[in-house]
């Protein structure tokens, strides 16, 4: 057993140790006829309790928000246009329903203090307050009510038309990514069908490409968007629900399988901002899922990057659009499977050229290359490279190049040798 097994170890049986004894010493005090607390006052001790229960939680919740205030997304800089009204929104609910939670349960708590139960005291009977429960019932109903009413024009803003200079982009929630697609050049989205969708051939988006329009259609990895042009987000579910929320830019939607759905916004911050507003270089906005979906749900987030009209453009060119990168994963595909169609575009390899080419000659074959070797410079030289090499002294034999055929021929002159051998013999 190691040092913390065994600290982690005392930690729980000490206590344990402690409570059983207590336990123990008081049933001895009962069994002698003594009641150690039978003097106590024990609705005047859990009134207090609760007292204090209240104003220790009160402090340690107010610490903690101070505390951890730097970690609430919601509390500075919205990065959109609608952000500022729906921050403005959530602060005048979250004050007035703090201040109202506040008063109740501070009275609620001291009630239970100040009104404890005891002998002396008779409980009164109260059945109703008609002018009560009308002043508590109109004073909500009011509030409640021109809260709802400025968030319904909000709610309105933000999945109503969009501008006429909106960009649009689609996300397709799928256990557990979100897929992404951009229009083209031609700004119009290409049909897809769910029942074109085949994940084995690279077609994950159901794409129809006999339609024009989603020819330019890309999908990244990551959502791009420029600064200051508003962006229609239009939101579709392939399997369960999702839901697409952009918490820093104050904007959430459910993704529904069978419906489309969707919001539009202006960004108003950059990614590049945003970190020397918040002191972080790693900062990212994020697309995230706040409904469960299933075991992956956590994997379920992508960067958002909010860039310049500069850096915008440029990431744009940089994409390639989905179905060229199929057809050249096809291509690629076709080639590797079936390499006697490199003379189409391909380059074979070696190992499958060899095999492509057919184990025994072909009459043509032979015809071709027949009359190649029949010429007649090649027939008399090469016999002579080997036995004039051998005979001729070691200048000639460097002078003498067998791949050339001017020098090969010079290699017949070192045939005086041979007349002077003749003499001697006779």
């Amino acid at each position: 057993m190691d040092a913390q097994t065994l600290i982690s170890l005392i930690k729980f049986l000490v206590p344990l140790v402690l409570a059983l004894a207590a336990y123990n010493t008081y049933v001895v005090f009962k069994l002698k006829g003594v009641d150690p607390f039978g003097n106590w006052d024990r609705n005047k001790i859990n009134g207090t309790l609760l007292l204090l229960f209240f104003i220790i939680g009160s402090g340690l919740a107010a610490w903690s928000t101070a505390m951890y205030k730097d970690l609430y997304i919601l509390i500075y800089n919205p990065a959109s246009d609608l952000g500022v009204p729906i921050d403005s929104m959530f602060w005048t609910t979250a004050i007035l329903t703090t201040v109202a939670a506040f008063i109740t349960n501070a009275a609620l708590f001291y009630f239970a203090f100040a009104y404890s139960g005891s002998e002396t005291k008779k409980a009164l009977y109260y059945p109703e307050n008609n002018k009560l429960e009308i002043l508590w019932t109109i004073i909500p109903a009011v509030v409640l009510t021109i809260l709802i009413a400025s968030g319904i024009s909000t709610w309105v803003k933000a999945t109503g038309p969009s501008p006429e200079n909106a960009r649009e982009i689609e996300l397709t929630g799928k256990q557990f990514e979100w897929m992404i697609r951009y229009p083209g050049k031609d700004a119009k989205f290409g049909r897809i069908t769910w029942d074109s969708i085949n994940d084995a051939s690279g077609n994950t988006y159901g794409y129809h490409f006999s339609d024009p329009n989603s020819r330019d259609d890309f999908n990244p990895q990551e959502i791009h968007l420029q600064v200051g042009i508003p962006v229609k987000v239009n939101i579709r579910a392939r399997d369960v629900l999702h839901s697409a929320t952009l918490p820093h830019f104050r904007m959430k939607m459910d993704a529904v399988p069978g419906m489309n759905t969707s919001f539009w916004f202006t960004p108003t911050i950059t990614t590049d901002s945003m970190r020397l507003i918040k002191g972080n270089p790693k900062f990212n906005y994020e697309l995230a899922c706040q409904e469960i979906c299933g075991g992956g749900h956590w994997n379920m987030r992508r960067v958002v990057v909010i860039d310049t009209k500069q850096q915008y453009d440029e990431w744009v060119r940089s994409q390639k659009p989905t179905y060229l990168e199929m057809a050249i994963s096809k291509k690629a595909v076709a080639i590797t499977a079936a390499p006697t169609e490199s003379a189409e575009g391909g380059e074979a390899k070696p190992a499958d050229t060899e095999k492509a080419a057919p184990a025994t000659p072909t009459a043509e074959a032979v015809k071709t290359t027949a009359p190649a070797a029949d010429t007649k410079k090649t027939t008399p030289v090469e016999p002579k490279k080997a036995v004039d090499a051998k005979k001729a002294t070691p200048a000639e034999a460097k002078k003498a190049a067998p791949a050339d055929t001017k020098k090969a021929a010079e290699t017949k002159k070192p045939a005086e040798p041979v007349k002077t051998s003749e003499k001697k013999t006779k």
